[in-house]
């Protein structure tokens, strides 16, 4: 029988140059309002991030405080819940009353899988900084809400 040898090498000698990782906590999956949450902030937070017409909408809706509100109970230490949620409503109505409807709704429509692709092989995807929504980004990104980078998470 042959000997099975086996070498431990620390993380850091491991993932050499790649900049920090960390361990992240993604919302909990299997309670229904936590991930509808986690994904309404990830809605927000993707089209805060996207040109910066969203803050003119806000303002063109009369609700240019909402966000700022909202950025407030984000990023704070024990965000709320509960008041995450009642404020992502009032999101969502005062830019409804300007034709924006369902802003930080997720999208449930379904559409088959074009054909089967080999994926390419991740070593690490960037999360949410705040650990507060559900977003995953392959390349480097920045939190819209928090002014952040994404946190580096290795993969197992």
């Amino acid at each position: 029988m042959t000997p099975v040898v086996s070498v431990v090498m620390p993380l850091e000698a491991s993932v050499g140059n790649l900049g920090s990782v960390t361990d992240h906590v993604s919302p909990l999956e299997d309670d229904p309002m936590s991930a509808e949450l986690a994904e309404r902030v990830e809605r927000l937070c993707r089209e805060n991030g996207r040109n910066g017409d969203l803050a003119d909408m806000f303002e063109e809706a009369g609700a240019g405080e909402l966000l700022d509100t909202f950025i407030a109970l984000i990023t704070q230490e024990s965000a709320d819940p509960a008041g995450l949620s009642a404020t992502l409503d009032a999101i969502d109505k005062a830019l409804a009353s300007i034709g924006l409807h369902g802003l930080t709704r997720p999208n449930r429509s379904w559409s088959p899988l074009p054909g089967v692709r080999n994926p390419a092989p991740e070593v690490f995807c960037y999360v949410c900084p705040l650990k507060r929504c559900d977003r995953v980004e392959s390349e480097d990104a920045r939190c819209s809400l928090a002014e952040r980078p994404l946190e580096r998470v290795r993969l197992a």
